[in-house]
């Protein structure tokens, strides 16, 4: 396990095949358009840090602090961000197909385009997120809030669902 404190670390270590970088403080960093597939940054700081297009599939992201970070399409498919915060985070257009986000903050987050095709968000807050046009069909959501939350006509829900029924509001335009 190697702690880092910049993109430029990072990208050195991983380049030398380590995966491993539990616990780092990446916070603001630009880590934007990089292939970063099966890395495990859990419980590592990444506030404020630019994720767009950044290809994260496979990994694990345990408890991870990625607030007000800019995931706008992020690669996600198959990572593991049990327990992490993604409050306020920009992930528009992000790719989240069977993530797990079992006890994930979303609160705020803007999921606008998102594709949650079959990820598991039990007991994830999606309080005050954006869901307009996000396609969660098949999503495991049981348990999760979704209290304020917005979503639009074209959003697509697991069969069963009610966004009413789960205090969400509708968004008049896409």
């Amino acid at each position: 396990m190697t702690k880092v404190n910049s993109a430029e670390q990072l990208l050195e270590h991983y380049r030398q095949g380590e995966r491993n970088f539990e616990g780092s403080n990446l916070d603001g960093a630009n880590l934007s358009a990089l292939d970063l597939k099966e890395i495990n940054l859990s419980r590592s700081s990444l506030r404020k840090a630019d994720l767009t297009s950044t290809d994260l599939s496979k990994a694990i992201l345990f408890q991870a602090d990625l607030s007000t970070a800019i995931l706008n399409r992020v690669e996600l498919s198959q990572a593991n961000l049990t327990g992490a915060n993604l409050s306020r985070s920009l992930i528009t257009g992000g790719i989240l197909k069977k993530t797990i986000l079992l006890k994930a903050s979303l609160n705020g987050a803007i999921l606008i385009g998102a594709n949650l095709t079959q990820a598991r968000l039990r007991q994830a807050d999606l309080s005050d997120a954006n869901l307009s046009s996000a396609n969660l069909s098949e999503a495991v959501i049981t348990e999760a809030k979704f209290t304020q939350a917005k979503y639009s006509v074209s959003t697509n829900f697991p069969v069963g669902f009610d966004p009413i029924i789960a205090d969400m509001r509708i968004q008049e335009s896409d």
